[in-house]
């Protein structure tokens, strides 16, 4: 990866977010108890994301696992095209989940003329996507969504907030300073 120009690279990876998500820490007048609800009954769905060092590339929400269809279907309809029209040079990475390990998804990406790695085992130290989950589920557990409905909405909110700047400076803390 050091001879690889991090201008290129689009890390892919998936997240799992609820409706029961609430802040993890909170405030309260001195001597009083800070309140918060959850509710027991949640819905769970898997966002799917690509992240370049120019911001986020593409973002979908599934109420499944992904599945090699699933994710066929994401790379196919919102990562391929928009990386063949803005950054045709794009090497894609990806941990080693099965469903990106199979044939159809590497027959997708080089069809459209990309480079296709892989990650490491259990490296998520190496991988920017995983902080700008982290930016993104801090947003939705301060949005406090309980619908599926209000979840997507605050999703698209808390991906809008990540920045080029925040970007890059995932890909620097991971190692991927380009050259100067």
């Amino acid at each position: 990866m050091a001879e690889i120009d991090p201008n290129r690279c689009v890390f892919l990876d998936e997240a799992g977010i609820v409706t029961n998500m609430t802040r993890r820490y909170a405030r309260a007048p001195r001597g009083q108890r800070a309140f918060g609800e959850a509710p027991a009954n949640w819905k769970r769905l898997t966002v799917l994301g690509a992240l370049s060092r120019d911001g986020v590339v593409a973002v979908r929400t599934v109420e499944t696992g992904t599945t090699i269809p699933v994710f066929v279907d994401f790379l196919k309809t919102d990562v391929l095209p928009t990386l063949r029209q803005h950054k045709p040079d794009a090497i894609l990475i990806m941990d080693n989940l099965s469903a990106h390990k199979n044939k159809a998804v590497k027959e997708a990406v080089e069809g459209a003329g990309l480079t296709l790695k892989y990650l490491p085992r259990y490296s998520p130290d190496v991988s920017p996507i995983e902080s700008c989950w982290s930016k993104i589920k801090i947003a939705l557990r301060a949005a406090a969504a309980r619908t599926v409905e209000t979840l997507t909405a605050a999703l698209d909110v808390a991906v809008a907030s990540v920045t080029v700047e925040d970007a890059k400076g995932w890909f620097n803390h991971c190692g991927y300073i380009p050259a100067s």
